[in-house]
């Protein structure tokens, strides 16, 4: 439900362990590894309660969400695995499995909802929550080892839906992608950025097109990204109490 993950290693001094979902906490979804029992929290891979508490599943990685035409832009030779979950491409319905689609919990084409409510089971293991936003709004959520800061997706959508913004002394480029919908974060060495029809343009000649940074010379190059989740407040919050909140 706070519509967050990471990219975590499932190995501890070398060795595989395996991991399920067990319950929740704060609302968000708490994993458990077979081998040791301990529980383990899904944003930051920290072991929160067993005999590896303090331990933790890194180095972390984003998982970023996109669609097949950027993954394939990120790696050609990238394998993609469509399961028989309804879908639909070229105005066509695919797959015959219960899931997004009319009738299938979900909207075709559309991201999560924003007016989605938590129900009685989650809310009742939230603790003490950050009442600056709405529990289930959206926005990106940024961090390193000493900064949080979260990003509604409104005040990123009132900054032209792509902006440059300072954190921990470097330049990030703030952005919603134009063919996905989702918000991202991206370390660049521009001063100003705007939108214009699928590409983010920066002010030093570069520009981001499907989630790819290419120079003034159109020659790519690997970007460089702060660690980031696209989530919903309660998630973020409660993972990292006192964040900042861009705008305010």
């Amino acid at each position: 439900m706070c519509n967050s993950g990471t990219s975590l290693v499932p190995a501890i001094d070398g060795q595989a362990h395996h991991f399920s979902v067990v319950g929740l906490y704060d609302a968000l979804f708490v994993m458990q590894d077979a081998e040791t029992k301990t529980l383990w929290n899904h944003i930051t891979g920290e072991a929160v309660y067993g005999p590896l508490m303090g331990r933790n599943l890194g180095p972390i990685g984003n998982l970023l969400q996109m669609n097949v035409k950027q993954a394939l832009e990120l790696d050609p030779k990238t394998e993609i695995a469509i399961s028989d979950r309804v879908y639909f491409a070229g105005g066509r319905q695919f797959g015959t499995a219960s899931g997004f689609g009319p009738g299938g919990g979900g909207t075709r084409g559309a991201g999560p909802n924003a007016s989605a409510a938590l129900n009685d089971r989650f809310i009742a293991t939230l603790g003490k929550e950050d009442q600056r936003r709405p529990r289930m709004e959206l926005g990106l959520g940024v961090w390193t080892d000493t900064t949080h800061r979260y990003y509604p997706m409104e005040r990123i959508r009132e900054r032209g839906k792509a902006f440059i913004d300072q954190f921990d002394g470097r330049k990030v480029l703030i952005y919603i992608d134009p063919e996905t919908n989702n918000p991202a974060a991206m370390f660049v060495s521009a001063v100003r950025a705007k939108m214009e029809d699928k590409d983010i343009r920066l002010d030093n000649g570069a520009a981001v097109r499907s989630g790819v940074m290419f120079d003034r010379a159109g020659k790519r190059h690997t970007a460089e990204r702060p660690q980031q989740i696209f989530t919903r407040w309660y998630g973020f919050a409660l993972t990292f109490p006192g964040s900042e909140v861009f705008g305010e």
